[in-house]
């Protein structure tokens, strides 16, 4: 006779045979969409970064790490269901518990690096978006640090949780383990904290951004896509605190795996949100008379030549202002080629003015003139051809 893995509460049978499966059902229905979304935003991200740079950065490889990570955790979770995750745990044979048990194990150990790599991608990109802001910069990638850090000592905690770790799926009884339930809860804690931080650190530089009210509230809520994330933290933490002691486990710890697929999902799709406008805008005017197929090297030129502006008069601008010739505000965050930058930097002056020529100027090139009280400084940006 088959053992169920816990004796049923009062009122209640086993049923190995055709158990409540609605969770178990809503677990594959929810990694296939999540699975489906994130694969599509993180090709065309780099759809995006090929089109516009035509080389990777940091952040796209922490982005795909973060990826990789996703996909591992949500195949943990669908393999779950076949040692009885998502049915309560006295509809599960007591010979599939050990086998769950090791996919807990497993998915434990994959959430914090996976979390840390997206939000590292994340964070790498607010760093080069304002690299003109010093300071803030430093806050970010101190920030960053201090992640490592925690989510390094973090995932060695959950690695070795238990001594011998096989004492963790029941292999082994002699041996301790580390309380898991306060492992989680506090894990959860900064990981929402950081969610938040996350979130909330674009806020005071895009005010100082020289753009209209309508472009400052599309950059917000580019980035604003981040809060469905702190939702879902949330709710799990609100999971954790009153079902984290449950004997239900192979029930309750699936509910609170999906919420950490949200979680991680809206994260990958917010690593990629922000290069979503400026593809679009460039598949949708491709065949548009007078539109160019020419992208800039580096995504960021304009940004990059205030950064070289701030280095040259030893000044960190108050504030970035771009030329209303940009086009669309999404070219903010990823400016539309254009055939070189003109910077002007006044002698003596602690400010430097920046102007944008359009392809096909006859005064285009590179080269300096010198006035009596004027530098003029042209910096020419190389085009490449789309392939």
């Amino acid at each position: 006779m088959t053992k169920p893995a816990m004796e049923p509460p009062p009122g209640k049978e086993s049923n190995f045979d055709n158990p409540n499966r609605e969770l178990y059902y809503i677990c594959i229905a929810s990694n296939a969409i999540a699975m489906s979304v994130c694969s599509i935003f993180v090709f065309l991200r780099l759809w995006a970064r090929y089109r516009l740079a035509m080389r990777l950065r940091l952040d796209d490889i922490a982005c795909v790490i973060g990826y990789i990570g996703f996909m591992g955790y949500c195949t943990m979770c669908l393999l779950m269901l076949r040692y009885g995750g998502g049915l309560h745990q006295w509809d599960v044979p007591d010979h599939l518990i050990t086998q769950y048990n090791q996919t807990v194990y497993a998915t434990m150990v994959n959430y914090g690096p996976t979390v840390f790599a997206i939000k590292a991608a994340i964070l790498l990109f607010l760093a080069s978006i304002f690299a003109p802001y010093k300071t803030y910069v430093k806050w970010i990638y101190g920030f960053l640090g201090v992640m490592g850090v925690y989510y390094v000592a973090m995932l060695f905690l959950k690695m070795f949780i238990c001594r011998p770790i096989s004492m963790f799926w029941g292999a082994t009884t002699d041996g301790e383990c580390f309380n898991q339930r306060v492992l989680i809860l506090v894990d959860n804690i900064i990981s929402l904290l950081s969610d938040i931080v996350v979130l909330l650190l674009p806020c005071p530089l895009t005010k100082k951004l020289q753009v209209g009210l309508i472009a400052k509230l599309k950059i917000v809520a580019i980035f604003g896509v981040g809060g469905i994330a702190c939702i879902f933290s949330l709710v799990r933490l609100v999971f954790i605190i009153h079902n984290g002691e449950s004997p239900d486990q192979t029930y309750v710890f699936l509910q609170i795996n999906l919420t950490g697929i949200a979680e991680c999902g809206i994260g990958v799709v917010c690593a990629c949100f922000p290069f979503m406008p400026m593809l679009w805008k460039s598949i949708l005017h491709k065949d548009k008379p007078g539109y160019s197929s020419n992208y800039s090297r580096s995504q960021f030129e304009m940004m990059s030549s205030s950064k070289q502006r701030s280095r040259n008069t030893g000044h960190t601008p108050e504030s970035i202002h771009y030329n209303e010739d940009m086009g669309s505000d999404e070219n903010i965050l990823i400016p539309n080629g254009k055939s070189y930058v003109t910077t002007k930097v006044r002698a003596g002056d602690d400010t430097a003015e920046g102007s944008t020529n359009s392809i096909g100027d006859e005064n285009g090139g590179h080269g300096t003139s010198l006035d009596n009280s004027h530098i003029l400084r042209t910096v020419e940006v190389r085009q490449y051809e789309e392939h």
